[in-house]
């Protein structure tokens, strides 16, 4: 499961303004921001997680973009992660992202960050050389199927040269602990990514923000640092 419920840890959200152009989604605007986010959400779509999460970004400086990936497949019927996958199963990867890429470029984006299939997509993002701070979290990068497939990251991670940042839990069950260590096996020959790996978590472990197990939280509030130290939102 990925993110859905709201996060204590994160400000109550303020009402954004929709916004429809290369794609789709909400806006919270900040007049004379420097900083310009784009968060890219799990296949659970625009909920009280990422609305907490871009409010926060807001508060702190930063006009927050929140991309609706799912933008004329309707609400999802119920949260279950079947009904999350038949709706993210409509989604055309590869147009999207190319829709996407001259959103960024339109809107003067300086950082994105994605989770999960948004981190899978932050993957391409580098590959495509996109000039943003990109950092994603539990991103795919044996890939996932799709009627418009993207290129699988561990085929081309040795060829990118824009620098992206990828936080990933080593017990992570949806990513898989084998590709969580392939990956980390091939850092040393990928310069471009900066890659963490938090030994004592999985995957969605942002959230871990709200939890009682000091440790625990304690490796959310460095994930969450480091987003802020790449976001230049503080």
């Amino acid at each position: 499961m990925c993110h859905g419920k709201a996060v204590a840890a994160f400000p109550i959200p303020t009402e954004p303004v929709a916004f429809e152009n290369e794609v789709s989604g909400y806006h919270w605007a900040n007049p004379g921001a420097s900083s310009k986010i784009a968060i890219l959400p799990d296949i659970y779509g625009c909920n009280p997680f990422y609305r907490g999460l871009a409010t926060r970004f807001n508060q702190m400086g930063a006009g927050v973009y929140l991309i609706d990936t799912f933008t004329g497949f309707g609400d999802l019927p119920e949260m279950t992660r079947e009904a999350a996958f038949a709706r993210r199963g409509k989604v055309a990867d590869k147009n999207f992202l190319d829709r996407f890429e001259a959103f960024v470029a339109s809107q003067g984006i300086t950082g994105i960050i994605g989770f999960c299939l948004g981190g899978l997509y932050v993957f391409e993002l580098a590959r495509r050389g996109v000039q943003a701070n990109l950092i994603g979290l539990y991103g795919f990068p044996q890939g996932l199927p799709n009627q418009d497939p993207l290129p699988v990251p561990f085929e081309y991670l040795h060829t990118v040269g824009t620098p992206f940042t990828m936080l990933l839990g080593a017990k992570d069950p949806a990513v898989g602990p084998e590709n969580v260590k392939r990956l980390q096996a091939m850092a040393p020959d990928v310069p471009s990514m900066d890659l963490t790996i938090y030994d004592s978590v999985g995957h969605d472990f942002l959230p871990l923000l709200d939890s009682e197990d000091p440790a625990l939280r304690r490796t959310a509030e460095d994930a969450l640092a480091k987003c802020d130290r790449l976001l230049r939102a503080t």
